[in-house]
């Protein structure tokens, strides 16, 4: 966790975080970034694209990319069309990225927290290769965790999505 990604919600007193979940664990991204959650969208899927990207959506006239965290936090996942298919998709405001979306399984509560109280998870003992790699494009996009009452609550940096999943694809580079 960097300073800078800390800085964004250190000026405030209280942070709503819109929650979700991918493979049962629990994450979130600040409510201000969020335009939109939509369900049962029909993904049009790119070939040849990095594993993270789903593909694109149509939203009233406006194209969308469609990213997959599972495949970005090497998190298990559902089969892709059963999760295509039911999944959610936390749509993203202009301000964030480019126009942008992201794949989760449930949509949760919006959380109160105090930004104070985010703590800072990283720590390299005992992991493999294959681990440290996750947790290096994880870390571009990870806040900190917070602690909620009976979970964390992992918090993600959503202006860092895209740059960290499929390898900083933004639209342009996958039409």
């Amino acid at each position: 966790m960097s300073d800078n990604d800390l800085d964004i919600f250190l000026n405030r007193s209280l942070v709503q975080m819109c929650t979700f979940r991918m493979a049962e664990r629990l994450f979130g991204v600040d409510i201000l970034d969020v335009k939109e959650v939509n369900e049962n969208i029909n993904v049009t899927p790119i070939y040849h694209a990095p594993p993270d990207v789903c593909g694109y959506i149509n939203i009233r006239g406006q194209i969308l990319l469609v990213v997959n965290l599972h495949e970005t936090f090497g998190l298990d996942r559902k089969e892709k069309t059963e999760q295509l298919s039911g999944g959610k998709i936390v749509v993203f405001k202009q301000s964030v990225d480019e126009p942008f979306g992201i794949l989760v399984d449930e949509v949760c509560d919006i959380v109160p927290i105090d930004p104070k109280r985010i703590v800072d998870r990283r720590s390299s003992i005992g992991e493999t290769a294959e681990v440290r790699e996750l947790r290096r494009i994880s870390d571009k996009m990870v806040v900190g965790v917070y602690p909620l009452e009976k979970e964390l609550l992992l918090i993600l940096n959503a202006r860092r999505i895209l740059g960290a999943s499929g390898k900083g694809v933004k639209q342009g580079d996958v039409a």
